[in-house]
């Protein structure tokens, strides 16, 4: 609000002085807001638009007009809208489509935009404003960056063997598991590969072939390291699988304790998280739903507000077969996310910066170990205690895990369950 009137001697606003407003936005009369500018942000926003997207002539290409109308209703703030189309590199992407310089189609906008932010954020926004048709956009950045990677593989055969690989192992594989991260799963793929393409160029240095080279000397080139084993397990097993070689990298045993937390800093922990007031609803939530009942942060980033019951006493949140009851603060929480999420079609609790995207673990990761809390030290210390005190079935349809990794935690965590009667019967 403007003081811009005087009544005793003191500053007050036009209508208490009973002046005129001679700082209101002549677009829509606001005084609500410092500005600039003539025209308050709100105003300034079409305007804005318009120098964004228009070609020479003046105008917005018809092909243009759906991104348009998006910006016009979906950016949440217009003065954050202004500040980046000033100042995006998003933003002189789209201004090269507007002037044609630049085709409309998603190979162009991956060249030209380079970072994998930017090109992220772009083909999410045009798929979602209807510009561009559907399409999965981390797999085809994906296989944009396959593409270029092959063309500077040196041996043809190695070529063959990597896209053959990628296309019917790790992108099926990929196809068939349920992935809340579609980001890091690629990124992991991306990685293997590297891994692969480095032991085929050390076999063709050595004037070998897959088929040919010894054991031995595969021995000695493992450096011992994890992330080389998890990449060169499956692709010799691959390879064997189709006759190319008799190599074996044997995988390495899965273990689920890693570091966790004593209880007591788990309890801790989770009673700073339900009475701090200075976290904000988000952080509280997610540090929440790790702290008492382990769940990974690659699903908590995709609920949605139709898992929640708002309606009921307790609030509930579905993650499983059964529904959770939530401590009443954690409750408020999700219902102040439930309630930001009616702006969002999708209704996700934790959207992310790519339109009709929701968050990605790492941001939420980081964000909880600002409050001291490791998430993966937290789940592991949530669901040993869980499944020490209640059946894993029942762990499994609480928190939709599997009954397999519900049954690993119980054993982990000394439990005995083995004359635990059937929790379900077939009338039920």
């Amino acid at each position: 609000m403007f003081l811009t009137g005087f009544m005793n001697d003191q500053k007050v606003c036009a209508d208490c002085a009973g002046a005129p407003v001679t700082m209101a936005c002549p677009g829509c009369g606001s005084i609500e807001e410092i500005r600039k500018h003539h025209l308050c942000v709100e105003c300034r926003r079409p305007i804005a638009i318009q120098q964004l997207l228009a070609d020479d002539t003046g105008e917005i290409r018809t092909d243009l007009h759906p991104l348009a109308d998006y910006l016009l209703t979906h950016h949440s703030k217009a003065a954050s809208l202004e500040r980046w189309l000033h100042k995006s590199k998003c933003a002189s992407v789209l201004r090269e489509l507007a002037d044609g310089a630049l085709p409309l189609t998603a190979e162009a906008i991956i060249t030209r935009a380079q970072s994998g932010q930017a090109v992220a954020f772009l083909l999410s926004l045009l798929v979602r404003s209807g510009v561009l048709p559907a399409l999965d956009v981390e797999a085809t950045r994906f296989n944009h960056w396959l593409n270029d990677w092959l063309d500077d593989i040196d041996h043809p055969e190695d070529r063959l063997i990597l896209r053959r690989y990628c296309t019917w192992e790790l992108l099926r594989s990929t196809r068939t598991r349920s992935q809340s991260s579609p980001a890091a799963g690629f990124q992991r793929q991306r990685a293997a590969l590297k891994y692969c393409a480095a032991l085929l160029g050390e076999i063709r240095a050595q004037q070998e072939t897959p088929a040919t080279f010894p054991q031995r000397r595969l021995d000695a080139y493992l450096t011992g390291s994890p992330s080389q084993r998890d990449a060169l397990a499956p692709f010799t097993r691959w390879l064997r699988k189709h006759r190319l070689s008799t190599l074996r990298v044997e995988f390495r045993a899965h273990r689920l304790e890693g570091r966790d937390y004593a209880s007591d800093h788990r309890w801790q922990m989770a009673r700073r998280f339900l009475s701090d007031p200075d976290l904000d609803p988000k952080t509280r939530a997610a540090g929440l739903l790790v702290l008492l009942y382990g769940i990974q942060l690659t699903r908590i980033v995709t609920i949605t507000r139709t898992q929640v019951n708002t309606s009921s006493q307790p609030v509930t949140l579905t993650v499983g077969a059964e529904p959770i009851e939530l401590p009443e603060i954690l409750g408020d929480a999700i219902v102040e996310l439930v309630d930001a999420a009616q702006h969002h079609p999708e209704g996700w609790l934790f959207p992310g910066r790519n339109p009709g995207r929701h968050l990605t673990p790492g941001p939420l990761s980081r964000r909880l170990r600002t409050e001291g809390l490791l998430a993966g030290s937290a789940r592991t210390t949530a669901l040993i205690e869980l499944t020490r005190q209640l059946h894993p079935r029942i762990v499994s349809d609480l928190l939709g895990i599997t009954t397999a990794s519900a049954a690993s935690w119980s054993r982990l965590a000394g439990g005995e369950w083995s004359d635990y009667p059937a929790l379900r019967s077939t009338h039920a």
